[in-house]
């Protein structure tokens, strides 16, 4: 009878250590978005200018890096890999794109979900 009754508590012991908590959920971060233009693209990444910066004519003829140290902290560069259309992302227009994360880099670096031309 001893024996029943411990592995009575050992079961409602388990059962009640299984039942889902809030910390224990996977949370998926809310898209974010960013305004702004395309500078440079291939077929992988682009560069974004973010904010309310517009390019001059004479930044779509710079490299990677000194459109980089032009811009410093508003230079993001975006990761394709997740759209299908990327025809329609079009250098030097003003473009929202949408994303999950940003990751903290110099520039800072995300893959892109979505984006509208403006």
């Amino acid at each position: 009878m001893h024996k029943i009754g411990i592995l009575v508590l050992a079961f409602f012991a388990f059962i009640s250590g299984c039942e889902d908590k809030e910390e224990n959920k996977i949370k998926t971060p809310k898209m974010q978005n960013l305004v702004g233009f395309i500078l440079i693209k291939d077929e992988k990444s682009a560069i974004f200018l973010e904010g309310k910066h517009t390019p001059d004519k004479e930044d779509f003829q710079l490299s990677q890096d000194r459109l980089i140290k032009k811009y410093k902290s508003h230079v993001v560069i975006l990761g394709l890999s997740q759209i299908e259309n990327k025809e329609d992302l079009v250098t030097g227009k003003k473009m929202k794109v949408w994303f999950n994360t940003l990751k903290e880099s110099d520039p800072p670096k995300t893959i892109i979900k979505k984006f509208k031309r403006l």
